[in-house]
């Protein structure tokens, strides 16, 4: 869905300016003008652009995730390999109820989770700050009722109010103020609306002295030039995929039951991709938190959800309504 083709008001109300949280007019297919303090955006490859390059300091927390996340998203760019693991941030939820409903995707990446919601929703807003973007405005195409903007979580270009359900998958924990920005996805929220989010674990034991590792090593990786990083990485995906990911498969084969919560089990249902995206991921992003059980349920319940719901998917899938 194109903003700049003469896109229907109903989604142009749907934004708001970030500045002052005034209505949006359009100007021409290019540029939008806020009526209340008159800021202007421009819409580029029908994209509206609340942010720009100019708004981070590339030395910086934000700067840095963002320019990770770009860079990540511009390179791993093909939905279907990480598209697989949409079954797993959907468990346990009733895609069937988003019939004629609007829907917010806040951190979308590359686009591929709201490309696989559209077809059940009425409306999907698919918002990221970073330059993959754009890479999720040409994976959603062929979604006539996917709008894509530019915009930042901590600063949401949208109305209150407005969203049936908001979902945020494994974005949260990569941002310094992740209860702020949370409070701001339930105001997107219409009373009785639902929110799910996807949040790293905490992990104790042998998993948890891995993580320990991974923590460590983060401290050099997040400064890495990105192409640097993104070769070591490789080279970890295929140390990782032959001693640990393929012997799971091998027990697997021969009827022996492999653990959820093992390390890298997840890996064993899908491609090689996977597990490198994810593992430059894990490496790249400045920032990157963890939640027990119980810190989960308090996030959501301090955002001001209720009917929460807590349940355990190589990570926390979290549940509220507003």
């Amino acid at each position: 869905m194109s903003i700049a083709a003469a896109a229907p008001d109903p989604v142009l109300d749907l934004l708001r300016c970030p500045k002052c949280r005034g209505a949006l007019d359009r100007i021409d297919a290019h540029e939008l003008r806020c009526r209340q303090c008159g800021s202007r955006t421009a819409v580029v490859n029908g994209i509206p652009r609340f942010v720009s390059d100019d708004d981070f300091d590339a030395s910086e927390g934000a700067g840095r995730t963002r320019a990770s996340f770009g860079y990540e998203w511009t390179h791993f760019n093909d939905w279907k390999p990480s598209g697989q693991t949409f079954g797993d941030y959907f468990s346990k939820f009733d895609l069937e109820w988003l019939r004629g409903r609007v829907v917010l995707d806040a951190g979308c990446g590359m686009g591929r989770h709201a490309r696989q919601i559209a077809p059940f929703a009425d409306t999907v807003i698919a918002v990221d700050f970073s330059n993959a973007i754009n890479e999720a405005a040409r994976n959603v195409a062929e979604q006539p009722n996917v709008q894509c903007v530019q915009g930042d979580l901590t600063r949401l270009p949208v109305a209150d109010n407005t969203f049936d359900f908001v979902f945020s998958m494994g974005v949260l924990h990569h941002i310094a103020d992740t209860a702020g920005t949370l409070k701001g996805l339930v105001r997107a929220l219409k009373p009785g609306g639902r929110m799910r989010l996807y949040l790293y674990w905490k992990r104790t034991g042998f998993a948890g002295g891995l993580l320990a590792l991974v923590t460590f090593a983060r401290k050099f990786t997040t400064r890495l030039p990105f192409p640097v990083l993104r070769v070591c990485c490789w080279m970890l995906s295929v140390v990782l995929m032959l001693a640990i990911v393929l012997p799971y498969r091998a027990m697997q084969s021969l009827g022996f039951p492999v653990k959820d919560t093992w390390p890298l089990a997840i890996y064993v249902k899908y491609p090689f991709n996977v597990i490198y995206n994810d593992q430059f991921d894990r490496f790249s992003a400045p920032i990157e938190k963890r939640y027990s059980e119980a810190e989960v349920r308090a996030l959501l319940e301090s955002a001001g959800l209720r009917d929460i719901g807590v349940h355990a998917r190589y990570g926390w899938i979290g549940d509220g309504v507003k």
